[in-house]
């Protein structure tokens, strides 16, 4: 059976709360992509913020990444996919996002994608793409 088999991938998987957990380890099942990004302190929101790779300061704009004492498992999770040609690549983010969305409908795990926030299949409507970004929706 597939399984991540790098570091980084099996630490940001344990970093992540059950219903992702779900969603992950069906996909790798199915395709060959590695987790990036799970959980994050502040202050590492507030620096990707400063960098201007989120919109969310951390403080007055929670990240679903943002873990704290009553909430130690992240909501969200970045990947890349196999093989990753160039964070621009936006048919093959967007085939695993359909992945991902197409498993969390099919296990109860409602996901947002950040390449189409609203969810409504139109991406000139987006203000901030985040295309390796994946969340738990209304959590």
């Amino acid at each position: 059976m597939p399984a991540f088999t790098s570091g980084r991938s099996i630490r940001v998987r344990g970093e992540l709360s059950a219903n992702l957990g779900i969603v992950v380890d069906t996909a790798i099942k199915h395709i060959d992509f590695s987790l990036i990004s799970g959980a994050r302190d502040t202050e590492q929101q507030q620096r990707l913020f400063h960098e201007h790779r989120s919109t969310l300061d951390g403080i007055n704009k929670i990240s679903k990444h943002q873990i704290s004492d009553a909430e130690p498992l992240a909501r969200a999770f970045d990947f890349i996919p196999a093989p990753f040609t160039s964070w621009d690549d936006r048919p093959i983010f967007t085939l695993y996002a359909g992945f991902f969305l197409g498993i969390g409908w099919e296990k109860g795990v409602e996901l947002t994608w950040g390449g189409d926030w609203d969810g409504d299949f139109r991406w000139t409507d987006q203000n901030f793409h985040d295309l390796p970004h994946m969340e738990e929706k209304n959590v």
